[in-house]
């Protein structure tokens, strides 16, 4: 494999991991140092939207570009493409946090991480673009109504 391909692809393995749990974790502990009521609020629109995405990947099922094994019921789930759970995690959070603070370098700072997040899922062949576009629009309109009611 040819150096620039294997950079590539580990950049884009660990940008993609701005749409793990793990990532939301951290997000949220720092989170309530400015605001409990919006850490609470991220964290159960996360669990919201998670939710709602599997029971998404439970009944339609779309093949990943490359097709994993559908052994269990939890392989079931990850192997459904539609819609992508990272793109809906980080575009939540990245809303979530643009309206709370109302900065535009943070604003912009989170649309650079959504498409980055976005386009690693596609670059990694996890995702299509169809998925991509639908987990950003699932975390959008999620973290605008949590975040107005």
């Amino acid at each position: 494999m040819a150096l620039y391909k294997y950079i590539l692809d580990d950049t884009f393995a660990s940008i993609t991991s701005f749409g793990s749990p793990v990532f939301y974790i951290l997000v949220i502990l720092a989170l309530l140092k400015f605001s409990v009521p919006l850490a609470l609020s991220l964290f159960l629109a996360l669990i919201f939207v998670e939710l709602f995405c599997i029971a998404i990947k439970l009944i339609y099922r779309k093949e990943r570009p490359i097709p994993q094994h559908r052994e269990d019921f939890f392989n079931k789930i990850d192997a459904n493409s539609f819609p992508s759970v990272h793109s809906a995690r980080i575009s939540l959070v990245a809303t979530m946090v643009s309206l709370y603070f109302k900065d535009a370098p943070i604003f912009i700072t989170g649309i650079i991480i959504m498409l980055l997040v976005g386009y690693s899922r596609i670059y990694l062949k996890r995702h299509h673009l169809t998925d991509v576009l639908a987990g950003f629009l699932i975390g959008i309109i999620t973290a605008i109504i949590t975040f107005y009611l």
